[in-house]
């Protein structure tokens, strides 16, 4: 496959954005249809809730560890190399959760498949990035970055959703097939579509990159951001929504706390997915994704102090839908400052390091959350607003350094 030489056309970027979006889509698919599903089942097979956690928390534990390691492949090797590999992975975590099923080995055989989930969602996840990053060329990295961002953030709710209505339908066992089919669709038509996006370089790298990449103030400030963003998004919030929502009586269309939870975190999902595509765009057209990131932060912080101190239900889903917002301007344009900072053959050890940094965001976000909120409904998402406040100095620092 052809090596990237220069800079890729608008139409060239979206088209390979799209190729790129039914793997990370399914992907994010394949981790979201477990949860309705595992905990019931680990129920009735009688595991304990405590393994039932562990295997849910497994697969981002595996990513934070991997996560890196995937990045310097991928510039290695190449992102369609990788792609397929992650694909190939999930199709294998399928047949394991399958296997699990029908040889009444539940703990172990899910316990597997979220293990080896961790690994195959880490190469999809980060292969997909830095091959965003090539096709952009030099105008066009935040909307092809944003496109791909979208089928990330869609992935998990989505699969939420397949998993709690199709698992009524055509049972467990039927839903994991859908997953392994769905999933190798995928692997085809990627093998077909996506290109061999590549910087050329003089010397492969080696793992010590991992090192010399973490000595990068810059690179370590976007990924500090990265954090702040998936401690406060994917980790605070959803986690702790549930109990806020019982907690202060709250209800949607007359359903209970479950389904009124269920209905806001949509809104953050919703909000996240449709204002993505259109960040990236500003970022790109102004060449300002450090102000775009800097704004978007200050969003977050305020949708976090809305839902810190709303008494109601549309309190909270305004502070729902601004944390929404200021995910979606973070996403693209941390991405393409990542883009910037590092050398073109290292876009993947980059992405890499983004991703471990969201992921331990990810992870301390539920735990820190759950603490927090022993003691007070508002102080988790006051916490937390002061935590996402604090990154939008360095933001604004990585100004001069991150124009493309």
């Amino acid at each position: 496959m052809p090596e990237a030489s220069g800079d890729l056309k608008e139409p060239s970027a979206r088209t390979l954005a799209l190729a790129l979006a039914p793997g990370t889509l399914l992907a994010g698919i394949a981790g979201g249809i477990v949860f309705p599903i595992f905990p019931i089942v680990g129920k009735q097979v009688g595991l304990p809730l405590w393994f039932i956690g562990l295997i849910l928390a497994a697969n981002r534990a595996v990513r934070v560890v991997v996560a890196p390691l995937v990045g310097v492949l991928t510039d290695r090797f190449g992102g369609r190399r990788t792609l397929l590999i992650g694909l190939a992975i999930q199709i294998g975590v399928a047949a394991l959760y399958l296997y699990g099923l029908v040889a009444h080995h539940e703990g172990g055989a899910f316990l597997g498949g979220r293990l080896l989930h961790g690994l195959g969602s880490a190469c999809v996840f980060v292969a997909a990035q830095a091959l965003a990053l090539q096709a952009g060329g030099a105008n066009q990295k935040g909307g092809a970055a944003g496109l791909v961002r979208v089928a990330i953030v869609l992935g998990v709710p989505i699969g939420f959703v397949i998993g709690g209505l199709l698992s009524g339908v055509i049972g467990h066992i039927g839903v994991f097939v859908v997953a392994g089919v769905a999933i190798t669709v995928a692997l085809i038509a990627a093998y077909f579509t996506v290109p061999d996006l590549r910087a050329s370089f003089k010397q492969r790298p080696s793992f010590f990159v991992i090192v010399q990449a973490m000595r990068n103030r810059a690179l370590l400030g976007l990924g500090g951001i990265n954090f702040a963003l998936a401690f406060a998004a994917s980790g605070m919030v959803l986690t702790t929504l549930p109990l806020l929502v019982e907690s202060r009586h709250l209800m949607v269309f007359g359903r209970d706390a479950e389904g009124t939870a269920g209905i806001l975190m949509g809104i953050l999902s919703i909000s996240d997915a449709a204002f993505t595509p259109f960040a990236g765009a500003i970022g790109d057209r102004k060449n300002a994704h450090a102000e775009v990131a800097a704004v978007s932060l200050a969003i977050s912080a305020l949708g976090l102090l809305a839902i810190a101190y709303a008494e109601g239900v549309l309190g909270t889903g305004i502070g729902i839908g601004l944390v929404g917002l200021g995910a979606a301007g973070l996403g693209p344009s941390v991405l393409v400052m990542m883009g910037v900072i590092v050398p073109a053959e290292r876009r993947g050890t980059g992405a890499g390091i983004l991703q471990l940094c969201g992921d331990a965001g990810g992870m301390l976000g539920p735990l820190v959350g759950t603490t927090l909120f022993a003691g007070s409904t508002t102080g988790p998402y006051f916490v937390t607003a002061g935590l996402v406040a604090l990154f939008i100095p360095v933001a604004l620092r990585l100004a001069s350094s991150t124009r493309s």
